[in-house]
């Protein structure tokens, strides 16, 4: 196996070393041992993991790995709802072998899964964005209130160019949107401190090469043009640090207040508060107000709550959000993605909104862990518990099904099913204590 390029991602979350992203030649059958991994990223067509000529399982096969065993011992299947499943640890002599673990495969046709997250193969942002819920589903480790550890340890990973084979993507078009996404969840500290991406014929390498090649030239070039000092740009910063530190810190102060007063006013002593801080604002006017759009978010002293839900249950959740504020009137709220713009940014802007929140809130519901949209947003919160070591989901399940994912189910949640919006009113005032 030839190392043909590398480059690192310094963390943009988490206290992490930087992490590497390597572009390698070779056979994914025969890793030596200088580039074992945890795990091998492989793609299968539903349930179809026969040794047809000139695959990868054909080549596992001839050295001694047959994968129709390994599929029959998965240890996670989260193919309804990921389109992946993840084996148990492979038999000592077979990972010394082969220099890697465990394998995580990835069956974007798999029906339940194309139904649930209306998965379009023909595209290759979601096919990229669904390779990444997996890793990050795998690799992320939790441990629940009894202190029951779910870890896979996959620290090191390597794949193929994923859809560039029989699926015939090319690699002009993966490649690229493959190296944006590893480098945004690796620069959110996702805990994977190598990928490796391995390419197998000549014509393929020849491309791939060229493409990473001009992702890191680009990279470097970023990276020069922000060491400008701050100074330069505006040479008044320290002072405007200042004052935005202060009025975050005064309206923290004020909205703690306000909010530790209407939890322990009588009932007839809340309007009293309520009118008392009108009258104040009236005065004196909050710097910071309750918001649902970015323009409150990351910059101008973050959220206080980030609301992660299914919009079917739009309904539901602006009855949550209303009695929210009717006991917490200064609380800073997102709960409306359509305040963010769609394009390459949206995530980006998604993970700076869960970052800068103080507690994020899963409404659950069958319709929310078949949302690709709701498994981001999740996952960004799971990497920020991750990084900090601080507790910052809570789950209030608003519909029931059979079985919540083990990354989500781990978190006791406050029961409304089915839809009881008085049980949702009432989880308003006590879910935040």
């Amino acid at each position: 196996m030839r190392l043909i390029d590398r480059f690192s991602v310094p963390r943009r979350r988490g206290t992490q070393p930087e992490a590497t992203i390597e572009l390698l030649q070779g056979d994914l059958s025969a890793i030596p041992s200088e580039h074992a991994v945890d795990a091998l990223v492989v793609s299968a067509l539903p349930n179809s993991y026969t040794p047809n000529h000139g695959t990868l399982f054909e080549a596992l096969l001839a050295r001694g790995l047959d994968m129709q065993d390994v599929a029959r011992h998965k240890q996670e299947d989260q193919r309804s709802r990921l389109g992946c499943w993840i084996s148990q640890p492979l038999l000592p002599e077979l990972a010394r072998a082969f220099n890697f673990s465990r394998i995580v495969c990835f069956e974007p046709s798999y029906p339940a899964f194309v139904l649930n997250s209306r998965f379009d193969a023909g595209s290759i942002a979601e096919t990229v964005g669904f390779v990444f819920r997996c890793l990050n589903n795998f690799a992320i480790p939790e441990a629940d209130e009894d202190r029951n550890v779910r870890r896979f340890d996959l620290g090191r990973i390597a794949m193929p160019l994923l859809a560039s084979g029989n699926q015939r993507v090319p690699v002009e078009a993966m490649l690229p949107r493959l190296l944006e996404a590893a480098v945004f969840w690796l620069e959110q500290g996702l805990p994977i401190e190598q990928l490796k991406i391995v390419t197998f014929s000549p014509a393929e390498t020849e491309i791939a090469t060229r493409i990473f090649s001009s992702f890191v030239s680009a990279r470097r070039t970023a990276g020069s043009s922000l060491a400008a000092p701050a100074a330069a740009v505006n040479p008044d910063w320290e002072t405007d640090l200042a004052g935005r530190i202060a009025a975050d810190v005064i309206a923290a102060c004020r909205r703690h207040l306000q909010n530790d007063l209407l939890d322990v006013a009588r009932a007839d002593e809340r309007s009293t508060v309520e009118a008392v801080f009108a009258r104040l604002d009236a005065i004196r006017p909050p710097t910071n107000s309750t918001a649902s759009s970015p323009s409150a978010g990351p910059g101008n002293g973050g959220y206080d709550v980030f609301i992660s839900y299914a919009h079917k249950q739009d309904e539901e959740v602006q009855a949550f959000v209303k009695e929210l504020q009717q006991h917490r009137p200064l609380l800073r709220i997102f709960h409306d993605r359509t305040a963010i713009p769609a394009g390459g940014q949206w995530l980006k802007m998604i993970s700076d909104a869960v970052h800068h929140a103080d507690t994020f809130i899963a409404v659950l519901s069958p319709d929310y862990t078949a949302s690709p949209v709701c498994w981001d947003e999740f996952q960004c919160a799971k990497l920020k518990e991750y990084n900090t070591r601080a507790a910052v989901i809570k789950t209030v399940r608003l519909y029931s099904e059979k079985e919540l994912p083990p990354i989500i189910g781990i978190y006791s949640y406050v029961d409304c099913a089915e839809g009881d919006l008085a049980k949702l009113r009432a989880c308003a005032g006590t879910v935040l204590n």
